[in-house]
This record gives C-alpha cells, sequence and structure tokens, in this order.
C-alpha cells in the first residue's frame, strides 16, 4: 500500500481558505437576518403590549378581578380541606382492610 499524498500549493490553499471565510460570512449574515426578525417580531410585540396598557382599568374593574380572584382561592381552599379529609379516610380504610387481611388469613397486596 501507498500513502498518496496530495502536494498543496499556497494558491490551493489560500483558495480553500478564502472558501471557509466565506461560507462563514454567509453563516453570519444569515444569523444577523434571523436577530433582525427576532427584533422586529419583539418590537411589534412590545408596541402590542404598549397599546392594550393604554387602556386603563377602572377601580370597578380592578375590585370585580379581585373579588373573583378571593372566590377562586377561598374555593381552591375548601378543595384542599376536602382533599385532606378524604386522604384521613382513605388511609383509615386502607388500614381497616389490612387490618381485617391479617385476621382472615387473606394476604393483602399492595
Amino acid at each position: 500500500m501507498t500513502d498518496k499524498k496530495k502536494d498543496i500549493t499556497n494558491n490551493e490553499m489560500f483558495d480553500y481558505m478564502q472558501q471557509g471565510f466565506a461560507d462563514m460570512i454567509d453563516s453570519f449574515e444569515k444569523v444577523d437576518d434571523r436577530f433582525d426578525k427576532l427584533e422586529k417580531y419583539t418590537i411589534k410585540g412590545f408596541d402590542r403590549i404598549d397599546k392594550a396598557l393604554e387602556t386603563k382599568a377602572s377601580s370597578a374593574d380592578l375590585r370585580k378581578v379581585m373579588d373573583t380572584l378571593d372566590k377562586i382561592l377561598k374555593q381552591q381552599e375548601i378543595s384542599d380541606d376536602e382533599r385532606l379529609v378524604m386522604q384521613v379516610q382513605l388511609t383509615r380504610i386502607h388500614d381497616w382492610v389490612e387490618l381485617a387481611a391479617k385476621r382472615i388469613d387473606l394476604e393483602f397486596v399492595k
């Protein structure tokens, strides 16, 4: 087997490097384009937010929102309490079933 070694001239190396740099510049330009599009999209989004914030909510609107949030919070607290009660009840039933299984010599599989 013979090693085939290609001799590269300085001009060929320069051309190869030049093409590599050209490809890199092209890639950077594509990235720049994407950032430009992202910047335009972001600016449009903030413009929409600014326009939406221009319409100020009244005190009555804020009170209505706060009342609704209070109702939701109260309902969530009730649901949490009910879940805790159910958990205690289910634990009792589970313990009772395990105890009953032992007393009648029945293997309880978890």
